[in-house]
């Protein structure tokens, strides 16, 4: 079962010159999942980052693609996986054509660090961030 779904249309500006959603799109749809669910735990998560004052830049990205997504069809991102490193989490997406029978179209990985903006360097999770998505269907890496 997920950790959350997300649920949208592909649009035409979206696509490439082959009339399929292009590559780097699928990284927007993990991002917008990614996006929702955070807004889930909004008041959670946004006291925590202004608290520690943390970025969460993307510092890794893949994507394995298996089925095309086409104009208009209705798409499914998945987040079924959220580890927790010492610095960084790993987000693990499945994205579904449900317009063509809810055919896997991608699976991607995108890998976030945990940031302290004043001197640019990665840092521990910290602890209440790591327990709060814990709580929400996270795991640790390790």
């Amino acid at each position: 079962m997920p950790i959350y779904t997300y649920r949208s249309t592909a649009y035409w500006n979206e696509t490439d010159a082959a009339g399929i959603v292009h590559f780097s799109n699928y990284f927007r749809y993990c991002e917008r999942a990614e996006e929702e669910f955070l807004k889930s735990i909004v008041e959670e998560f946004l006291r925590l980052r202004e608290k520690y004052g943390i970025i969460v830049p993307r510092v890794k990205a893949s994507c394995s693609y298996s089925y095309p997504i086409y104009p208009h069809d209705d798409y499914r991102v998945d987040i079924i996986d959220i580890e927790l490193g010492n610095k960084s989490i790993t987000y693990k997406y499945e994205i579904f054509n449900e317009s063509r029978g809810g055919v896997k179209s991608a699976e991607c990985e995108i890998v976030v660090a945990v940031v302290d903006p004043r001197i640019m360097k990665s840092i521990e999770i910290p602890k209440e961030l790591r327990e709060i998505l814990k709580k929400w269907g996270a795991r640790e890496k390790y």
